[in-house]
């Protein structure tokens, strides 16, 4: 009887929050051989022995990345150069920071990740998850309303990456480009972030390219307010990592979006868990 084949899956901030949960959910219930990406050594290694800990057979290791710096990314790849990946979910974020920052980490951080490690992909079965959030459709619900309806190129499958660039100079000149752009400027690197994640289903139609919103987590970047704990935040995402029902001519097309419950979400407004799966051109005008 031939083994079964582990998938190898490369999940950036791993060493605490979603991120934490993610690996250890990944590594103990899946059996799944986890690259934890952290950008600080030492939290990177006490992650993974916390993990090792719990879990003695759990394959996990410590990758040592920051997202925000084009040759840490880079050297990171050289040293998992020959790696074939099943997935890559690009989890790494920050908020209340300098528009300059938030957009880094949010929206380039995931691209220049793809840029270095999508060739390490499965060709026909490998997956990326951009962890976006619901501040994306808070923020382009925002955009629709003051562009009175209008269809807002973030909104649109055939988004091109010039037009995602074009809202990133105008969040800048709206937040004086290196003033703290809060949660607006989170909101609308997320947006940008799912709009991103169109572009790679467009470009890459054999890989796998959703986005999904974790919901309101207690972490760090919440200021632990959350209502679901890191673990349940998770939800989301290994649905995307997982289920058999995205792709072409499946339920769910490739560069889709999802809410905190695994369900597909509108962008352009908000669709709480346990609401009507959003269905376009049916549901949530």
């Amino acid at each position: 009887m031939a083994s079964k084949t582990v998938k190898k899956i490369l999940v950036t901030g791993g060493n605490a929050g979603i991120g934490f949960a993610l690996c250890k959910q990944l590594a103990a219930e899946h059996g799944c051989h986890v690259y934890l990406c952290a950008r600080t050594l030492s939290k990177g290694n006490t992650a993974v022995a916390a993990i090792k800990k719990s879990f003695p057979s759990a394959q996990v290791e410590m990758v040592y990345m920051d997202v925000s710096s084009d040759e840490s990314v880079v050297a990171a790849a050289k040293k998992l150069a020959g790696t074939k990946l099943y997935a890559i979910v690009n989890n790494a974020g920050v908020a209340g920071k300098t528009t300059e920052v938030t957009f880094n980490t949010n929206l380039y951080g995931p691209k220049r990740i793809c840029e270095a490690f999508l060739p390490m992909l499965e060709s026909s079965s490998g997956r990326i998850v951009n962890v976006s959030s619901g501040s994306a459709s808070s923020y382009m619900k925002r955009v629709v309303k003051l562009s009175k309806k209008q269809k807002a190129p973030l909104l649109s499958f055939d988004v091109t990456w010039s037009q995602i660039e074009a809202v990133i100079a105008a969040e800048h000149k709206a937040n004086g480009g290196t003033m703290t752009g809060g949660w607006n400027a989170y909101g609308a690197s997320k947006a940008a972030l799912t709009a991103y994640t169109m572009t790679l289903a467009k470009q890459h139609p054999s890989i796998l390219s959703v986005s999904c919103s974790p919901g309101w987590v207690q972490t760090k970047l919440t200021g632990g307010s959350g209502n679901l704990t890191p673990e349940q935040g998770t939800l989301s995402i290994r649905h995307c990592l997982f289920s058999q029902d995205i792709g072409k001519g499946k339920k769910y097309p490739n560069g889709a979006y999802f809410g905190s419950d695994g369900k597909r979400s509108p962008l352009h407004c908000s669709r709480d868990p346990g609401t009507p799966e959003y269905v376009p051109g049916t549901n949530y005008p």
